[in-house]
């Protein structure tokens, strides 16, 4: 009997082992948080981009393609490799959206990269592209508006700061939802850099020295160490000139 068992468990073992296996969407949430080593996103970004081929009805895939091409992105210094790489994140966010509208992922990396895209053609060259830009931020956070640590009340009040009146811009409402973000996600650390600029100009100095010294002491479990330290350095900076 007890050399059946034995047997028994050697047969499956193997199949045991290939269960505990992680799959590729754990493996490149892996190396998605230890994104400071720029080959660890272009690993993923290359096995997802494998992952939609075999499977294009995959939304876990397609979605994080798109927020892998948005930080791909944003590390490239070359124009027209940023401006490509953030179309292809656009596209894979699309493709993610039509699988299912109703997940908050694929609207905001929609959003997101078509919003870096839109400032890298510059302000009159994008303004086709404001009204879905806003459009996908709101859906997102109708559906869920504490996604990424408050990030979608931080892009909508960006959007409403940077546009004139006559676009659709509106300060005061773009101050209230920085400041709704900041409930939601309260250790958001770009949302308090950003924050603390609109109120520096606003002659809030006392709110703005707060929001930064809580930036510099602080931590943004949402940011990888190289980010949390940028985030900081403009911080301090920020610190330096309003003295």
């Amino acid at each position: 009997m007890t050399k059946l068992f034995f047997l028994s468990m050697l047969i499956l073992l193997p199949a045991t082992a290939q269960a505990s296996q992680p799959g590729p969407i754990e493996r490149v949430d892996v190396l998605f948080a230890a994104r400071d080593n720029g080959d660890n996103l272009k690993q993923a970004t290359s096995m997802m981009e494998q992952l939609t081929a075999r499977e294009p009805s995959n939304y876990e895939a397609w979605w994080r393609l798109a927020r892998l091409k948005y930080y791909l992105a944003d590390r490239e210094k070359e124009q027209s490799k940023k401006s490509k790489l953030l179309q292809a994140g656009v596209e894979a966010a699309k493709k993610a959206v039509a699988l299912d509208d109703k997940r908050v992922e694929a609207h905001f990396w929609f959003a997101a990269n078509e919003g870096e895209y839109a400032d890298l053609k510059g302000a009159l060259q994008s303004l086709n592209l404001v009204k879905t830009i806003r459009k996908e931020f709101e859906a997102a956070l109708a559906i869920n508006p504490a996604y990424e640590n408050g990030a979608i009340y931080s892009a909508l009040g960006q959007i409403d700061l940077n546009l004139p009146r006559l676009l659709g811009g509106n300060e005061r409402r773009g101050i209230e939802r920085l400041e709704e973000g900041l409930k939601v996600g309260p250790n958001n650390a770009e949302l308090k850099v950003t924050l603390a600029e609109v109120y520096g100009k606003k002659g809030r100095k006392d709110e703005a020295r707060k929001l930064l010294e809580s930036v510099i002491s602080g931590n943004d479990p949402a940011r990888s160490p190289a980010e949390m330290e940028e985030l900081k350095a403009k911080a301090r900076a920020l610190l330096d000139k309003s003295k």
